[in-house]
């Protein structure tokens, strides 16, 4: 209590010498608005950031186009999502459950199940086309009534070679 009175007393009596001192102190708003015109010095690489970029559907096809050449053996598809949980204690223990009755079931059919937190998914397939897909899920619900609830098509990267 002492030391913090102490500090109190200091401060006021230094105060009023400082701002004897510096009579023609300027604010920073005075100073940046001095003349009536601000202006901001941004670097290339940030001022790049700030620009929103708007992509041309011909710019999308060539980034698509690109990225299929940089990875050709995958191409954008779809899959049966069968499964997606967070449950911390049973999602993985149910996910691979269901991959392995699946798999059983339709052997022709690849199944992925992938961990992305805090979701784990499992999905079916490679189909080039949505109607693939929706002919596939279709399969994949009667055969397997109780799952038919969660059972949808996503848009996903695929293996060409898979279905």
């Amino acid at each position: 209590m002492k030391s913090a009175l102490t500090l109190a007393l200091c401060i006021s009596a230094v105060a009023p010498a400082v701002q004897a001192a510096e009579p023609d102190t300027v604010t920073i708003i005075e100073h940046i608005s001095e003349g009536g015109r601000n202006s901001v010095d941004l670097p290339d690489a940030l001022r790049q950031r700030l620009v929103k970029v708007e992509e041309t559907a011909q710019e999308a096809d060539e980034r698509e186009e690109n990225a299929a050449k940089a990875h050709p053996s995958s191409r954008t598809g779809f899959r049966v999502q069968v499964f997606s949980d967070n449950n911390p204690r049973t999602a993985k223990s149910e996910a691979g459950s269901k991959q392995r009755a699946i798999a059983s079931r339709f052997p022709q059919y690849q199944t992925y199940l992938r961990y992305t937190s805090p979701y784990w998914r499992l999905k079916v397939g490679d189909f080039r086309t949505r109607q693939e897909a929706d002919d596939a899920a279709a399969e994949l619900r009667k055969a397997f009534p109780a799952y038919s609830k969660e059972i949808r098509v996503v848009k996903d990267r695929i293996n060409p070679s898979g279905n």
